[in-house]
């Protein structure tokens, strides 16, 4: 028997998998009517073939249920019904009695799930007259159920569409179209919008977001669209021709790694005789929908027979099932030294980094719950995704360690370079932002990064004992002249610090000192703020981002970008300013810092920073301490 995929679905993958897509699959509801009515509105059930339509138009992991009602509920199908038992329901559904929309619409709601981080959430309704039951009160209870049904859906985020069937509802003001007003939705009347299979299509498009790429068919032998092509595949995409026989045929190109891809197929004219290879083919009055699960990468024909090959739309969805892959490569690099270093034998110092490399494999082959059919022909086998040429020069957004970064695919992978002083292990979750496919993408595991000693200092050799020897007679005698005269000579060596103010103070690499004087310029909603105080001085050698320090103070912001503006201790008594917020401009004195570079900030130093809300606006003075100030926190 034919199974309906779209109904099978056992485990949410996008919505638990952890560090991957965030969004949880969408959610969609039919509310059919079956009243009596329907029998001369709908004699061909082509309400419900619309319905069949659309669910398997559908990604694979996508909600759906059903509720028809007519005076009571005469069916009701809950997400997760098995295949057979799903068919059998529709299949039995009968046109009588009167039309209850109060209860249907209730039902309908309470078939949602409880998490609310569903893509979409929508109701199709689909009816052809208003509530009417058989009594007056009858009507105004089931009236005011639907009302407070609508309220309710509202409230939980679903939207009503609302598809008029035949000539009975021409007023738009009907209390049945309440529920498209009330929860944001749409009314579709058949004819006047199209046919049912034309107005599900297009709610599915233009309501839903149908992710993947729609493909429109020309006349007979003519190829299909090069641009629409494009939108999906870059090569060839999907064409048609029909030979001797009437029998139009349908090439698809299918990407490399993808986990299954869906093809379907739409008509105002009937769609018959449908062949695809070893696909599995469902088929309806005026939809085919073919779903090839783990094909290797190639093309897929699909031939069948209609009287207008003109009116045959065509849309296209791939799914993947992946994992991020990230290897890190340590690297050690000298920092240049002058030649008076060099001849003083002054050792040299090294920086740290860690080359990273991100991909995206399939793991449609052994993810649990996840494709359906026949295993046979699986061709992922771990396979690069971003291989495929579709991806080159793609825009990504990612995160290493949970800090979020966005990179060009370039020769299947994106790279990034981090300081790997500090760096322990990787971790990395990619977030794919392609509306032409489905990701379904789990956590990476950490990599350990490799690292290894620094190299040895190997000091040149002295070739110069005599100096040695001369240089140490002259100390000697130096010592016996202070011995004669009785007195100590204590030598001060003074250098200029980088601010100029003529001192030096003990200060190392990586440990922080002086402290911000920091002055709210301006602010949301205009209320004064006095000049906060925060000294580094004797911190631990940490990473400080501005949010932190501005609580320290009291001062407490909305979430305008301040946690994005990062701290570090630097040599030479300079504090490192690092701008990661996607919305705040930072400058050094008249300088904007480039995003995710750091810059020194010396004594003296100014920082002005504008915040993403445009405006709060501040700035930070980077001062030395007075002698008295410098008391270990």
């Amino acid at each position: 028997m034919t199974m309906l995929l779209i109904f099978c679905v056992t485990k949410n993958v996008r919505g638990e998998e952890k560090n991957g897509n965030p969004s949880a699959p969408g959610e969609l509801i039919f509310l059919l009517d079956t009243s009596a009515s329907m029998n001369a509105q709908d004699r061909d059930r082509e309400a419900i073939d619309a319905i069949r339509q659309a669910a398997y138009s559908l990604p694979s992991d996508y909600r759906v249920g059903l509720v028809a009602y007519n005076t009571d509920i005469q069916t009701v199908i809950v997400p997760g019904t098995s295949a057979a038992q799903m068919e059998e329901m529709l299949a039995g559904i009968t046109y009588t009695g009167y039309t209850n929309a109060g209860e249907g619409l209730a039902q309908a709601v309470g078939l949602f799930s409880r998490d609310s981080g569903a893509s979409d959430r929508c109701i199709v309704m689909l009816t052809d007259g208003e509530i009417d039951m058989p009594d007056s009160g009858a009507r105004e209870a089931s009236r005011a159920l639907y009302s407070e049904a609508a309220l309710q859906a509202r409230e939980q985020g679903v939207r009503m569409y609302i598809v008029a069937i035949g000539t009975e509802l021409t007023d738009p003001r009907l209390h049945i179209f309440d529920g498209a007003e009330v929860t944001d939705g749409a009314i579709y009347w058949e004819g006047q919008s199209g046919s049912l299979s034309g107005v599900m299509r297009r709610i599915l498009e233009e309501r839903i977001g149908l992710p993947g790429a729609p493909l429109t068919a020309g006349g007979a032998g003519d190829p299909l669209p090069e641009e629409s092509a494009k939108s999906a595949f870059p090569e060839g995409g999907l064409s048609h021709a029909r030979p001797e026989g009437g029998t139009v045929v349908l090439n698809a190109d299918i990407p490399k790694g993808v986990s299954r891809v869906r093809l379907a197929l739409t008509s105002e004219e009937s769609i018959s005789g449908v062949q695809a290879g070893q696909a599995q083919v469902i088929t309806g009055q005026h939809f085919a929908v073919v779903e090839a699960v783990r094909p290797s990468a190639g093309t897929l024909s699909v031939s069948y027979q209609t009287p207008d090959p003109a009116s045959v739309q065509a849309w296209m969805i791939p799914e993947y099932d992946a994992v991020p892959a990230i290897s890190a490569n340590y690297r050690i690099e000298e920092l240049p030294r002058s030649e008076k270093e060099i001849k003083r034998n002054v050792p040299p110092a090294y920086e740290h980094y860690a080359d990273l490399e991100l991909r995206l494999l399939d793991v449609s082959g052994d993810a649990s719950g996840g494709a359906l059919g026949d295993a046979s022909g699986y061709a992922g086998g771990g396979a690069n995704i971003w291989e495929d040429e579709r991806f080159e020069g793609m825009e990504v957004s990612f995160t290493v360690n949970g800090t979020p970064y966005t990179g060009i695919i370039q020769g299947g992978s994106i790279s990034l370079t981090l300081r790997a002083e500090e760096l322990k292990e990787v971790t990395a979750a990619v977030s794919m932002a392609d509306e032409g496919a489905v990701y379904r993408i789990r956590g990476a595991e950490p990599v350990q990064i490799e690292k290894f000693p620094d190299p040895e200092f190997e000091p040149l050799p002295d070739y110069r004992p005599l100096i040695a020897i001369l240089c140490a007679l002259a100390a000697g005698l130096a010592g016996l002249f202070v011995f004669w005269m009785g007195r100590r000579t204590t030598v001060i060596y003074m250098a200029p610090s980088p601010s100029g103010d003529g001192t030096k103070t003990a200060s190392k690499a990586g440990e922080y000192s002086g402290k911000l004087s920091m002055y709210v310029v301006r602010n949301a909603d205009g209320k004064d703020i006095p000049p906060q105080t925060y000294r580094l001085f004797g911190r631990r050698a940490r990473r400080l981002t501005l949010g932190q320090i501005l609580t320290s103070c009291g001062i407490k912001f909305d979430k305008i970008g301040a946690d994005d503006i990062i701290l570090y201790p630097g040599p030479d008594h300079a504090v490192i300013v690092m701008d990661q917020s996607e919305g705040c401009t930072v400058m050094r004195g008249m300088e904007i810092l480039k995003k995710g570079m750091g810059y020194p900030v010396y004594y003296n130093g100014k920082i002005t920073v504008s915040f993403e809300d445009e405006e709060t606006e501040m700035e930070l003075h980077y001062r030395n301490l007075k002698p008295g100030e410098r008391e270990e926190l």
